[in-house]
């Protein structure tokens, strides 16, 4: 009898010894989609999911092995409380990835145009598309997809965002999405 329990054990331990530890790539080798898109209506087409949210204050770091000048480039991983899904399906708080370097320079210098990293946390109105080979989401055109907001407004960054979509309410974008699906081929 107990040399069938060792057979069982044996055959169980090998089948967890052959079984991949991970299929997912890890997150220091995923990248951002930097690709910038034209204008409001293509931010929305090209988002799998959008939502107004707020990023949680703490993030993970992870090494991407590259560097500029003397920092360090990094991905970044933030929970998002989602407080309203308005494109999309999510059923848990998302996994917003950016990539960013550290140290982490000021908000003047030109390097965060090409490397955001993590959010402050605000309000925002993001426009996220799946990391590809994973189960985050990055924001559509690095800073693009990314609208504070304030007084129950979206406010488009200057010489980033889209001014069609800034100054308007949750309604308003939800009115402009509806639009926009129901034209889609």
């Amino acid at each position: 009898m107990w040399k069938k329990h060792v057979l069982i054990i044996a055959i169980w331990l090998s089948s967890v010894v052959a079984a991949p530890v991970s299929a997912t790539p890890e997150i220091g080798d995923l990248q951002v989609d930097p690709t910038r898109v034209a204008n409001g209506r293509e931010l929305i087409v090209k988002s799998d999911l959008i939502i107004l949210g707020w990023p949680n204050q703490s993030y993970q770091t992870f090494e991407t092995g590259g560097r500029i000048g003397q920092r360090r480039i990094v991905n970044f991983v933030q929970t998002v409380r989602v407080e309203k899904v308005l494109k999309g399906h999510v059923l848990a708080p998302v996994k917003l990835m950016s990539t960013g370097v550290e140290p982490l320079p000021d908000p003047a210098d030109p390097v965060n145009m090409r490397y955001p990293g993590p959010l402050a946390a605000e309000q925002y109105v993001l426009f996220l598309k799946k990391v590809s080979g994973s189960d985050l989401y990055s924001t559509v055109g690095l800073w693009q997809g990314v609208y504070p907001v304030y007084d129950g407004k979206m406010i488009s960054l200057r010489n980033l965002g889209f001014t069609e979509l800034n100054q308007i309410t949750m309604r308003e974008l939800e009115e402009k999405i509806k639009v926009i699906h129901s034209a889609a081929p």
